[in-house]
């Protein structure tokens, strides 16, 4: 499948920052700073055009300074340990966060439109307990996922996908085909599913193996967690590569919990 078009918005330009860009901005703000400081102080001293020019360049001065603490709080505290801001572009995960136009096969209407779910996560709720089941999380894809399947933001070096935790440690899992449909038991009980399992399929079923290289669990048998081993799928199942196409997902890749979304104002709200 293929993600939807990367957008160029603010949003995105500021949570994809790097590390290096921020110390630049940084950087510069702070000669910026200095510069007008030096500036202030020559047209106090020299007694002329104080309010204008002192007035201003002491402006200057302050503004960037607080873009200076901004940035330090923001980059360097609040989105490594604490919340950061993703967007949504692929339909892996509707109904619960959009991406794409969404269109119901049952009612024959378009529903969404290109909405691209702008989300907070939560980084620190995992440094003091584990994932649950039910829980929608962001995780650096295992190695065999498919880069095709990349669910939060844009291309990067390692794939940041995003699913929802369906069995946690010590869970057993399978999955029963009953024709073309998918149903999902864990401890042997058929799970009350978040999506509709008889949507008409839109990608090649990524159960096939002659169809998937990296197919890994054919489900002739269930599959039992171990330690630190999670079972993630899309909530759109017809539409998503997730556990079902290259296994599990360990503890130490899930970078924390989906539990908002901001934007747009009219799906504003808590993830469920």
């Amino acid at each position: 499948m293929t993600p939807a078009p990367h957008e160029t918005g603010a949003l995105e330009f500021f949570a994809y920052l790097s590390t290096a860009q921020v110390a630049l901005a940084a950087l510069v703000l702070t000669i910026v700073r200095v510069f007008a400081l030096q500036r202030y102080k020559a047209a106090v001293e020299a007694h002329k055009a104080v309010e204008d020019a002192g007035s201003f360049w002491a402006f200057i001065a302050e503004i960037c300074e607080s873009f200076l603490v901004a940035g330090v709080l923001v980059f360097f505290i609040i989105r490594p340990f604490f919340i950061q801001a993703f967007y949504i572009p692929t339909e892996s995960m509707e109904n619960t966060l959009m991406g794409h136009d969404t269109f119901d096969p049952t009612t024959g209407q378009t529903y969404a439109h290109a909405v691209h779910d702008r989300i907070f996560v939560n980084k620190l709720i995992y440094r003091f307990t584990n994932p649950k089941r039910g829980d929608v999380i962001v995780f650096r894809a295992p190695k065999a996922a498919d880069s095709d399947d990349i669910a939060l933001g844009k291309p990067l070096k390692e794939n940041i996908l995003i699913k929802r935790v369906i069995g946690i440690p010590g869970d057993t899992i399978q999955i029963k085909q009953v024709g073309p449909y998918d149903y999902v038991f864990r401890n042997g009980v058929q799970l009350n599913e978040y999506h509709n399992p008889k949507l008409p399929y839109s990608i090649k079923d990524p159960m096939d193996p002659s169809l998937n290289p990296n197919f890994k669990y054919g489900f002739k048998s269930p599959v039992h967690l171990g330690p630190g081993q999670y079972w993630v799928m899309g909530d759109n199942r017809n539409y998503s590569f997730d556990s079902r196409y290259w296994g599990v997902v360990t503890r130490n890749r899930i970078i924390g919990k989906a539990f908002f979304i901001f934007w747009p104002l009219n799906r504003i709200g808590f993830i469920h």
